[in-house]
């Protein structure tokens, strides 16, 4: 089929990682033998245009357009330029909510003249299932959702998402479909021995708690187990945790990377002995994802729909953030998994969450649409 992507994120060459999940989905889509155009749209003028209009990115073609508000002659090209789109196409398929806000315009003029198309709308954001997590005035606007019930079919990529994705969506339209996670090589054996090898992956921005890691490493070692953590991202509490790291004493301890490329994260994991990182709030958690399927169990808060594929049987999740209560997540972890083969934690994550095995939940769901549009 000719499948039609509209999306507000989307990689380009002067931000590759921009909403790289969005590409990985559409790769899980091509994988299935759809041919697939990407329209990314440019909402607002809050980011710039990237800088190649037109072109490809991983061997689909995409089209850059700019839609700023502020400016109704682009808001207006931009429509046109989606309705000659969904002509072409066989399915609209829009991701990242703001894409459904875009998309409706052209495909209710051409619906209501009777060229309407089917559309999936798939979603990863966390606004979406927890909008006072965004923002104060996004909590008062988030009854802006009731857009969901344009879709035929909706689908989140954690059971949490979609269900909340239901309550606004046509009957019996939304289903799960998660995210791509490529296990990047041979999985390599953990050592469990001392220090014990902690990683994390995430910004050092408030939401991710940082601070409390450190402070649980600080616990680690005043109960006789010393840990070393490395965390790989950067953010506006730097400086916090550098002074923080300095107060503890925890200078040989804590390491803070900064921001690596894709191809160092999984370096990182693959040195570590477990993934640790006690967020505030995810849905699907891209990096807990990637930590298992390197074969690394993850300690992390119980804050999301990652729940879904994060269990007893690969992880320990806890519902306070305390340094004790984290430690002993993480000495518990430490005792559960030290003898299971790296490999055994691994194998079921790249199996449930390969390209082929999203595409063909892709295609099951295209074939809903169809059948009810």
């Amino acid at each position: 089929m000719k499948i039609l992507v509209i999306a507000t994120w989307y990689p380009h060459d002067e931000n590759p990682t921009e909403a790289p999940f969005n590409a990985d989905h559409v790769e899980a889509i091509r994988g299935q033998g759809h041919d697939v155009r990407v329209v990314h749209v440019r909402l607002g003028a809050s980011l710039a245009m990237p800088s190649h209009v037109n072109g490809e990115w991983e061997g689909v073609p995409v089209h850059r357009v700019l839609a700023d508000p502020k400016r109704p002659g682009t808001v207006l090209a931009c429509e046109r330029l989606l309705a000659g789109e969904m002509a072409w196409a066989d399915v609209v398929h829009t991701m990242a909510f703001s894409s459904v806000l875009v998309a409706l315009p052209a495909w209710l003029a051409r619906t209501v003249a009777g060229r309407g198309r089917p559309w999936v709308h798939t979603e990863h954001w966390n606004g979406v299932v927890n909008p006072a997590s965004v923002s104060s005035l996004w909590d008062k606007l988030s009854g802006v959702r009731r857009v969901l019930r344009f879709p035929h079919v909706v689908t989140g990529v954690t059971g949490q998402l979609a269900a909340e994705m239901q309550r606004f969506a046509r009957p019996r339209a939304a289903r799960v479909v998660p995210c791509v996670v490529k296990g990047r090589g041979p999985v390599a054996p953990a050592s469990f021995g001392s220090p014990l090898r902690l990683v994390a992956v995430g910004g050092l921005i408030e939401r991710k708690r940082p601070l409390a890691a450190i402070e649980t490493v600080a616990w680690l070692r005043d109960q006789g187990t010393e840990a070393q953590l490395t965390w790989v991202g950067d953010g506006p509490q730097r400086a916090e945790c550098e002074s923080l790291i300095s107060r503890l004493g925890l200078a040989d301890q804590v390491t803070l990377a900064g921001s690596v490329r894709p191809a160092e994260v999984a370096g990182h994991l693959s040195a570590a002995d477990l993934f640790f990182l006690p967020t505030a709030q995810e849905n699907f958690f891209t990096s807990a994802a990637e930590a298992l399927a390197a074969g690394r169990p993850v300690v992390a808060t119980r804050v999301g729909g990652f729940s879904d594929y994060a269990d007893a049987a690969n992880s320990r999740l806890v519902d306070e953030f305390t340094p004790d209560v984290l430690g002993r997540a993480v000495l518990a972890a430490v005792s559960a998994f030290r003898n299971q083969p790296a490999e055994a934690i691994a194998a079921p994550i790249r199996a449930r969450f390969a390209p082929g095995a999203v595409g063909e939940l892709f295609d099951d769901a295209y074939a809903a649409a169809i059948t009810r549009a």
